[in-house]
């Protein structure tokens, strides 16, 4: 597993006032998110090296917002690591599954 606890700083009141009532992207924000994701991943990969693991499978990514800080996010990554029994264990190529549930 890996997790990821990212704050974003507060902008400045200059450019909150400059991006009132307009659909823009809020570059700080995005950029959070994928360094999170990224963090959070990494870390889950860590983990999995350090058992010697081929390879990490049914792996969940989610993301959360907190109550305590509205500019706060949490990443979290967690799966199965995957290694071989034996020598002459062969482990199959898991394949790609995309839940459309959630």
């Amino acid at each position: 597993m890996g997790s990821c606890v990212y704050h974003v700083a507060h902008q400045r009141f200059a450019q909150v006032l400059s991006n009132t009532g307009r659909n823009v992207e809020i570059e700080p924000f995005t950029q959070a998110l994928y360094e999170a994701r990224e963090l959070a991943m990494s870390r889950m990969q860590a983990e999995g090296n350090a058992l010697e693991a081929e390879g990490i499978v049914a792996v969940q990514l989610r993301q959360h917002t907190h109550n305590w800080g509205t500019h706060t996010t949490e990443f979290f990554a967690i799966g199965t690591a995957v290694r071989p029994l034996r020598d002459d264990h062969v482990i199959e190529r898991p394949t790609m599954v995309l839940s459309l549930d959630a």
